[in-house]
Order: structure tokens, then C-alpha cells, then sequence
């Protein structure tokens, strides 16, 4: 009786009662590092429990997001997701080993990131309207370079020449460095990169690399003097990169809407949101029903994008 009257104490504990393990399925150092640790000094300060930021990366994003998605539902072990496992890979791979929405449940949006068309100084075109003009001139002939085939920064890239009517010819690197350091090279002639990894090379190499535009509807104060591709004239694009907190799937529902609500109390003080846009995004929160809504539509959006160009998994 006794064992039994611990163990239903133990049971009763409030959530949470341990530190919390928070997966990033890419290499330490990236994008989603900063969105972690952020997240989880917030979660320590308010529930008083240590957190664990564990980077699990491979297959674009599918070794850590699976090990999320098999991990105990019990809002212990946390997923740092983003387009790539979310609404990408679904729509690239004809079979990968989660399903979301089943095995990965949407916590919050956290944070949204503009991507930047980045130009080369090599190219003959100052603005974007010279840019434009050069392409149509030159049909099939520039190259755009993405982060792998069937990365964001490769669909955004299709999805704008769609848009502007333009024929460019694609080069797939194995990760954004190869091509940063490319594009600074004068080897590589565009790239749309979020915002986070671009502001600091952009402003430092000015002589080598021009930002002509961003994608969301509404300009970045860290690149003020860069216009939208809205109001460049293609009406309607807003198209960005985007951080979230999910979870596995099964989660009580009390766990998930009370983590949610944390995000929120987060990103409505002042701190966290400081910090995430000194990294170059957005912060911004949801409900789950509204997180789960996004990543239906994009999933859709991409979908559509990786059938009409008969894009295939590297």
C-alpha cells in the first residue's frame, strides 16, 4: 500500500517534475541552436527544471525528428521543428518515419525569418530591375544555388522564378557554407537564404554580394533598405522560414496547450523576443490548432512546387 500510494504521488506530480530534453535535428551551431536555448532558459526560469538542448542531425532532419516521434509522449522530450521535416520532406520522400500530425503534434510557431535573394557582384545588376532585365536576356544561363535539392532554399527559389517568370538553371550544394562561401566567391550567381545565416556576410562583403529583396511581405529592420519582392511588383509573395516547438505524438492535450501557452508568455515579455530578433527573425506564437492549420497549408504549397518541377530526394 504503501508503494502504491508513492507511485501514485509520483503520477500526480504537476508537469513538469524533471528537466526537459530539447531535440534540434540539424548540427550545433545552426539556425534552430539559438531557438532551443532560448526556449529552454525560459521553460528553467519559470518551472524551476534544467533543460537539455541535444543536437541529433542526419537525413535532412529525419533522424532527429524520428527519435522525437518514438520518444514517451509525455511532453519530456521536445522537438525544434522547421520546414524540412514539417512540410518539406513529407512531400519529397516517398516514405519517411514519422508521421506528422500522428507521431509529431504542433506545440507553437516560435519564430518566422525572411529569406534574402542574394546577388553576386559578378552578375551585371545593381538593382533588382536590372537583375530581372539580365535574366530574360540570358534564359537558362544564370544559376541559382540552394542548401540541397529540395531544401527551402531551393523550393523558395523555384517558387519565385515561377512567379517572375524567369528561367534560371539550379546547382545544389550539400549545405549552406559550400555555398556561402561560393556565392562570396563569385562562383554562384543567386541565393535565397534566410535571413538568420545571411545578415552578417551580407553586410560584411558588400563588395562582393548584393541583398535585393526579401520574401516576406513586410520588410526586416535588420535590412531596412531592402525592399520586398511585393513591392518589387510580385504582388502577394510572402514566403518565409519558419522555427516551432513540437512535440511527440500522443501528448496529453494538457501538456501540449500548457507548453503553448508558455511559448506565448515568452514571446510577449521582453527577453526572449530581444534575442531571437537579434538573430534575424520574427518571434511570433500560436495555438496548436493554428500551428497544425500552417504546416497544412505549406505542406500543400510545397507539395505543389515539388510535383509541377518533378523535384527527386538527393
Amino acid at each position: 500500500l504503501a508503494i502504491a500510494a508513492i507511485a501514485a504521488s509520483t503520477h500526480a506530480q504537476p508537469y513538469p517534475s524533471k528537466p526537459i530534453k530539447i531535440i534540434v535535428p540539424f548540427p550545433a551551431g545552426g539556425d534552430l541552436d539559438p531557438i532551443a536555448r532560448g526556449l529552454g532558459d525560459h521553460f528553467q526560469a519559470t518551472w524551476g527544471q534544467p533543460y537539455i538542448v541535444e543536437n541529433k542531425p542526419g537525413a535532412n532532419a529525419m533522424i532527429g525528428t524520428e527519435f522525437v516521434a518514438k520518444s514517451p509522449p509525455d511532453g519530456y522530450t521536445l522537438l525544434i521543428c522547421s520546414p524540412g521535416a514539417m512540410t518539406i520532406n513529407p512531400n519529397l520522400y516517398p516514405k519517411i518515419p514519422y508521421t506528422v500530425g500522428k507521431d509529431i503534434t504542433p506545440v507553437s510557431l516560435v519564430a518566422t525569418a525572411p529569406m534574402v535573394l542574394v546577388v553576386s557582384k559578378k552578375m551585371p545588376a545593381k538593382t533588382y530591375a536590372e537583375f530581372v532585365s539580365y535574366i530574360k536576356a540570358n534564359p537558362g544561363k544564370v544559376s541559382f544555388a540552394s542548401a540541397g535539392r529540395g531544401n527551402v532554399t531551393h523550393l523558395v527559389a523555384e517558387l519565385f522564378m515561377r512567379e517572375a517568370g524567369l528561367s534560371t538553371v539550379h546547382v545544389p550544394y550539400k549545405g549552406a557554407q559550400a555555398v556561402i562561401a561560393d556565392l562570396l566567391g563569385g562562383h554562384i550567381e543567386l541565393y535565397f537564404n534566410p535571413l538568420p545565416s545571411a545578415r552578417s556576410y551580407v553586410k560584411q562583403n558588400t563588395d562582393k554580394v548584393t541583398a535585393l529583396a526579401v520574401t516576406t511581405r513586410t520588410r526586416s529592420p535588420l535590412l531596412p533598405d531592402v525592399p520586398t519582392l511585393d513591392e518589387l511588383g510580385i504582388k502577394g509573395f510572402d514566403v518565409y522560414s519558419w522555427y516551432g516547438l513540437c512535440a511527440p505524438g500522443g501528448t496529453p492535450k494538457e501538456i501540449v496547450n500548457k507548453l503553448s501557452a508558455e511559448v506565448a508568455r515568452a514571446l510577449a515579455g521582453s527577453d526572449l523576443p530581444e534575442r531571437l530578433r537579434g538573430f534575424g527573425t520574427n518571434p511570433q506564437a500560436s495555438t496548436p490548432e493554428q500551428f497544425a492549420e500552417d504546416i497544412r497549408k505549406e505542406t500543400a504549397q510545397w507539395g505543389k512546387i515539388i510535383k509541377d518541377n518533378d523535384i527527386k530526394a538527393e
